[in-house]
């Protein structure tokens, strides 16, 4: 039974379980969840797919998996033993901190402020709700800023934002980073010459270079 996977190919959470997909050389197929039709709140689509009508959702054999981080887990857990993706579990207490600290900043600081700049300056126009909060952007903004900063005396010092060597954490960060063309902001990366360097490697990746022809 083959890997399902149920997303839409411009959603930057799907994009990060694609990109675990193609890291690992999983094969898949695909089905695309129509979000403008509201295919992800059908009744059976919540009820048997996301109690919570989000996407994406992993079916692997039965077993359905919701939250791209989870399914990006389980899939380098079940596929990618021997991948640059799993993470180690002889790892020493600095590797272990540096890349949990890394996990956070990633959960509780950029991807917040990622989806509310984008709601705020893309969606929120596209779904009829007005215009933009300036007041609100500018302190979106501020956050961005000091996520950026810190990202870029990180990446000052290592490679990568956890170690010298690509791993999950750097991939979660790509399809945001990515949509920052779209909000007009991608000389926030440019202007932090360690950071850009972190990206440019990390967007060197045939992984990330197939998506991205994909979009």
């Amino acid at each position: 039974m083959a890997v399902m996977l149920y997303g839409s190919l411009h959603s930057t959470c799907t994009q990060r379980v694609i990109l675990v997909l193609a890291e690992l050389g999983v094969k898949y197929e695909f089905t695309d969840i129509k979000l403008q039709e509201g295919e992800h709140k059908a009744k059976d689509y919540v009820r048997s797919y996301h109690p919570f009508g989000r996407i994406p959702v992993l079916d692997n054999e039965g077993l359905r998996i919701f939250e791209s981080r989870a399914i990006c887990r389980y899939l380098v857990a079940k596929y990618g033993r021997n991948s640059d993706l799993y993470l180690e579990t002889d790892q020493s207490p600095e590797e272990v901190a540096h890349y949990e600290m890394a996990s956070s900043v990633e959960y509780s600081y950029f991807d917040p402020t990622m989806k509310s700049l984008a709601f705020e300056k893309v969606f929120k126009k596209f779904m009829g709700l007005g215009d933009p909060n300036l007041v609100e952007v500018s302190k979106l903004m501020d956050l961005l800023h000091t996520t950026l900063d810190y990202y870029e005396q990180i990446t000052s010092k290592r490679d990568f934002l956890a170690q010298d060597k690509f791993l999950l954490i750097d991939l979660y960060h790509m399809p945001w980073i990515h949509f920052l063309t779209k909000l007009d902001l991608q000389e926030e990366i440019s202007a932090r010459p360690s950071l850009k360097a972190w990206w440019e490697r990390a967007s060197s990746r045939t992984a990330w270079r197939d998506l991205v022809a994909r979009l």
